[in-house]
């Protein structure tokens, strides 16, 4: 590790003009002296590149070349990673600023993994949002799972496992895999992370049938057969209710990025 950069923040990306946007919002840490820009890009046009390039300093690390996907990125990231704490952002997202660097280092000092909360949105308007608590409970493998994207952790923890290539649901595997270590968790009640909908497991209602297939088998490796289904009829009712609160009471997205 160089210098006082602590936590390094993983941001995969493959032709999306909307980095800027993400890498914008990492910046906006309280402390970004303290913070690493990891930005994995799957091999993007010379000018998507060069807008890359442009929002990063010296201090940040940067690789571009031809990869399996976002999972195949993120395992980019981990590897390429040497500082105390690693956080994850999608390109299409944004850290809201409500939980800054300095609030993250000092919950990590004391714990394994930080868990926030997420908002997803669409349209400038929140669309349902997810909640940290479930992470504290060992709740996860009953299907009530935050998005890795509003979680942070130990270096040493998040890098003892790898996402799934080959598997549509692998940010779900790959989590369940590391709460079944029973880290030591801590969890905040504001929102860390704002994640744009319309991810590539949700861009069809064949894509949707199929991730959650997957997704019953991945969680009844952790529990068992009739659990790991009743898992994924859980996350599905979570995600429909905020859906449908959302839905009902409008809330604006607060942010000037």
């Amino acid at each position: 590790m160089t210098g006082n950069r602590r936590l390094s923040i993983i941001l995969p990306s493959y032709n999306d003009s909307r980095i800027e946007r993400a890498i914008r919002s990492i910046r906006g840490f309280d402390d970004i002296s303290a913070v690493r820009i990891v930005v994995i890009d799957g091999g993007s046009s010379e000018e998507t590149k060069r807008l890359i390039r442009a929002c990063l300093s010296s201090e940040d690390i940067f690789i571009s070349e031809r990869d399996k996907g976002i999972f195949d990125a993120l395992n980019k990231g981990l590897d390429a990673c040497d500082t105390e704490f690693i956080g994850y952002l999608g390109s299409d997202d944004m850290f809201t600023g409500d939980v800054p660097a300095s609030r993250v280092l000092r919950a990590l000092a004391e714990c394994d993994l930080m868990v926030a909360n997420a908002a997803f949105f669409r349209n400038g308007y929140v669309t349902r949002k997810t909640y940290s608590l479930p992470a504290r409970l060992g709740l996860v493998k009953l299907g009530l799972h935050n998005p890795h994207f509003a979680t942070f952790g130990r270096a040493s923890v998040l890098k003892s496992e790898r996402f799934n290539v080959g598997l549509r649901g692998s940010d779900i595997e790959y989590f369940l895999k590391i709460f079944s270590k029973r880290p030591r968790v801590t969890t905040l009640n504001e929102v860390a992370t704002l994640q744009e909908e319309g991810g590539f497991s949700n861009r069809s209602v064949v894509a949707i049938l199929r991730t959650n297939f997957e997704l019953a088998s991945v969680h009844a490796r952790y529990t068992n057969w009739l659990l790991g289904p009743m898992a994924v009829i859980v996350k599905l009712a979570y995600k429909l209710l905020s859906k449908a609160y959302f839905r009902l009471f409008r809330v604006r997205i607060a942010t000037s990025l």
